[in-house]
């Protein structure tokens, strides 16, 4: 919206560019409606689908947040305060770019939506990679470091007038804040069970909302503590290095324990339980085949027996052949 909203307020004033807000507003809005509508035309269409219900075991409790484990909550902490970094920089953005380097409101307008806009050409092309190559508390504590020498560059570059020396910076962290988006949402349903995935992501949720409540007034605070000197700019920057530090602990944390302790979930590709591997894997213990996965859900443990049990695996493997003997 950088691009748009700026030229609007001028040529048009404060009450058209809400407008154009609201109409977006109630577009998605209809959108929702059109996929309540096709949720129940599908199921008009199969009157004899069984309807989806949810179990005793899926419904949410209290006490599914004490099954969340460390490499939740180290996510958890990351999201929190890599957005408390990101979204107020790009807030910010705009009085840094008016005030360092002397640009009129439109322009700065128009230059802060950078991170969005790479974010929203690369995020897709990201995602597809992770699913392929995996490595995800890598890229997460890549994107982290990325984030901090962004900041780092914003804090030391000198003043100008109107030179655009700040468009790195954005640039840096549009392509951070792309790369992080990308794993760490797809991350969360590999480090907690499949009944509790809602109540993970509900729960991450609330947690960065907290933080991106409290970082703005953080911020403001060090602004305004340090008006009247040349440190304002440089004290808030040093709050986004410092609380992207605390993210990078976090994301080098989960990554140490990823490999260590959970089998590397999150750094290789998940393939899956496939009938080969249920077959041709060599014997193992519960244990062991049980510690792959961070989400110890009940569904894994039964397709783990086919492992440990030799006598199982025979039997499957007698099933199969009897099968692929039948004429067709």
């Amino acid at each position: 919206m950088g691009f748009t909203v700026p030229p609007m307020y001028e040529n048009h004033g404060l009450g058209f560019a809400l407008f154009v807000g609201f109409a977006i507003c109630v577009v998605c809005l209809g959108l929702a409606f059109c996929l309540v509508f096709i949720d129940y035309y599908r199921e008009k269409k199969n009157p004899n689908a069984e309807k989806a219900e949810l179990g005793a075991d899926e419904k949410f409790k209290w006490s599914d947040i004490k099954q969340f484990t460390l490499p939740f909550w180290l996510i958890t902490c990351s999201c929190c305060v890599t957005y408390m970094s990101v979204f107020p920089y790009i807030q910010k953005c705009g009085y840094i770019l008016e005030n360092k380097y002397q640009f009129d409101e439109k322009t700065a307008g128009q230059l802060f939506g950078i991170p969005y806009f790479i974010s929203a050409g690369r995020s897709p092309f990201l995602g597809l990679a992770i699913d392929k190559f995996g490595k995800r508390a890598l890229v997460i504590s890549l994107s982290s470091v990325i984030l901090i020498l962004a900041f780092f560059l914003s804090m030391f570059l000198p003043a100008c007038d109107q030179c655009y020396s700040e468009v790195y910076v954005l640039v840096m962290v549009g392509i951070s804040y792309s790369i992080y988006a990308s794993a760490i949402w797809g991350s969360i349903p590999y480090v907690v069970n499949p009944s509790t995935i809602g109540t993970a992501f509900g729960l991450c949720m609330a947690v960065q909302n907290i933080g991106l409540s409290i970082a703005p007034s953080i911020v403001n605070y060090l602004q305004v503590q340090f008006v009247d000197s040349s440190w304002g700019i440089p004290a808030v920057l040093s709050f986004f290095i410092v609380i992207n530090m605390i993210g990078l602990c976090c994301n080098v944390w989960l990554y140490i324990i990823d490999i260590k302790y959970y089998n590397g979930v999150l750094h290789r590709v998940d393939k899956g339980d496939t009938i080969n591997e249920l077959i041709n894997t060599p014997e193992a213990s519960r244990k062991d085949l049980l510690s792959g996965s961070m989400s110890k859900d009940p569904n894994r443990a039964s397709l783990v027996a086919y492992q440990v049990d030799e006598s199982n695996r025979k039997s499957l493997r007698q099933s199969l052949a009897e099968v692929s003997s039948r004429p067709t």
